[in-house]
């Protein structure tokens, strides 16, 4: 909430976006902060053992940030868990059964579709598009309908607050504070005006399930019909993305009952266990 709005001499950033690490020394420091919090005094004598999940997708540069800026904080080792994977064990499902399920979790800056069987991810699909596409289409669709400028936490605030992408929901209203031609504005936004920028960035996430189910086993994906496609990660709130997918692939799609917290409960549950599932990669620097 203070991003746009802080003096020359503060900085508000987000060290974590779209899935890699976007500011070194800020993520170090935060991570650093945590750990402190965690440990207290005993900080300075100990160096945690620290569980990290990361996209399926994340190129090999992208995983070793994440492992550099863990280690530079101050960790002693650095396990890395697929983020569809801890989202799996955080919903309590059984992937250790030789039965097809399809997790797909929508996070900030990616989506990702997974396949999981055996205990393991039998292959993902993914797509750059997650939470934060959808803030920057409605800020451009603001400019473009309404001429007027919004940041991209206002945009945020209406995508949570009025946003839908299926069409038989209900519409509903906003007033949203901008500017134009640097004079401040306000305008009425509805639900139906905002369907069009969120289906725009929803078709590719819809395109990324799609795509999975082309390359996944014909057993497999006879078990998906049958159990279903599950929705996890804040993009997941999104009001009407359920029904959308639903409708477009034919396969009944739910959202997880806590889709912010499936991954990090996931990887409680993988920290408790002693990772019993064996899916936590142990990095060295």
């Amino acid at each position: 909430m203070m991003i746009g709005k802080t003096p020359d001499h503060i900085t508000a950033c987000t060290p974590i976006m779209d899935g890699v690490v976007a500011d070194f020394d800020f993520a170090v420091g935060m991570l650093e902060q945590f750990y402190r919090a965690e440990a207290g005094p005993a900080f300075i004598l100990s160096r945690p053992k620290v569980y990290l999940s990361v996209p399926h997708c994340a190129t090999s540069t992208e995983r070793r940030s994440f492992i550099e800026v863990a280690a530079r904080a101050g960790a002693k080792s650095v396990m890395l868990v697929p983020e569809t994977l801890a989202a799996a064990i955080g919903m309590k499902l059984k992937i250790e059964e030789p039965l097809g399920r399809m997790v797909v979790n929508i996070g900030g800056g990616t989506t990702e579709a997974s396949v999981i069987s055996f205990g393991g991810a039998v292959l993902t699909n993914s797509v750059r598009v997650g939470g934060s596409a959808f803030d920057k289409g409605i800020v451009n669709f603001m400019r473009r309908r309404f001429g007027i400028t919004i940041g991209e936490v206002t945009a945020e605030l209406l995508k949570k607050n009025i946003g839908n992408v299926f069409q038989g929901d209900a519409n509903t209203t906003m007033e949203v504070h901008g500017s134009r031609n640097g004079v401040p504005v306000a305008v009425t936004v509805s639900s139906a005006d905002l369907r069009e920028p969120l289906r725009m960035q929803a078709s590719h996430i819809v395109e990324c399930i799609r795509s999975a189910f082309q390359k996944t086993p014909p057993e497999l994906c006879s078990d998906i019909r049958e159990s279903g496609i599950i929705l996890t990660g804040g993009g997941a709130c999104l009001k009407g993305i359920d029904s959308l997918i639903e409708q477009k692939t034919g396969i009944r799609t739910v959202c997880a009952k806590r889709p912010l917290d499936s991954v990090v409960l996931g990887l409680g549950t993988i920290i408790d266990s002693g990772d019993k599932f064996g899916i936590a990669e142990r990095t060295d620097r």
